[in-house]
């Protein structure tokens, strides 16, 4: 059985997952755990939620000492997608809905993006 180690990286606010996905096949695990020890969390799509043993509380604090791991039950193809953020009331509206075999690794944004330190110039077209 394969053994697959998801690392998440805080690039200021925002957590990139080390991997963009991970195989759904049955017996196969998945860990997650942050790079720097910060909180985030995790929010699975429904569908993830049926395929990972144990079943994911929503949203899962992962960080802070705390490592998570789940075993997939199942290599049936669905929409398999997680979320990771620092605000656990900002998990997603709604999940993609497109049926694959593999996990789906997203990332969300901070809800205040840092601000534009461009200079003051327009952009000229060339006309």
């Amino acid at each position: 059985m394969t053994r697959t180690e998801v690392t998440l990286i805080n690039r200021r606010g925002t957590y990139v997952p080390s991997t963009d996905s991970v195989p759904v096949v049955a017996g196969d695990a998945v860990s997650f755990s942050t790079s720097d020890g910060s909180a985030v969390y995790a929010f699975f799509s429904p569908e993830a939620d049926t395929v990972l043993s144990p079943k994911p509380a929503s949203p899962l604090a992962i960080g802070s000492g705390h490592k998570a791991e789940f075993t997939f039950s199942s290599s049936k193809p669905g929409a398999y997608s997680a979320f990771f953020g620092a605000d656990p009331k900002a998990g997603p509206s709604n999940f993609p809905g497109q049926s694959s075999s593999v996990l789906r690794l997203e990332m969300a944004m901070p809800a205040d993006p840092p601000p534009f330190s461009g200079g003051s110039e327009t952009m000229n077209s060339g006309h």
